[in-house]
């Protein structure tokens, strides 16, 4: 019995292949996701300190009435 092993993965088969990437690329977008919500969340922190540095505030304050629309002045006086 000597079997012709071609390379070091040769019984594994390709299932083992696919599954194996599908795996690897499920952890790597996972990554990617939790790497993006910590830095919307950073940023959002950031945006929120420098806002509350200068004075302003950060969101919505509330209900504010629109702005009345200008009303056109009419033809210049002769």
């Amino acid at each position: 019995m000597n079997p012709d092993y071609s390379g070091a993965a040769a019984g594994f088969g390709i299932g083992f292949f696919i599954i194996a990437i599908v795996i690897y690329l499920a952890i790597l977008a996972l990554m990617v996701w939790v790497s993006y919500l910590i830095m919307r969340t950073a940023v959002k922190n950031g945006v929120k300190l420098a806002m509350q540095e200068t004075g302003q505030q950060f969101g919505p304050a509330g209900y504010r009435p629109p702005v009345p629309p200008q009303s056109y002045p009419g033809p210049p006086a002769r």
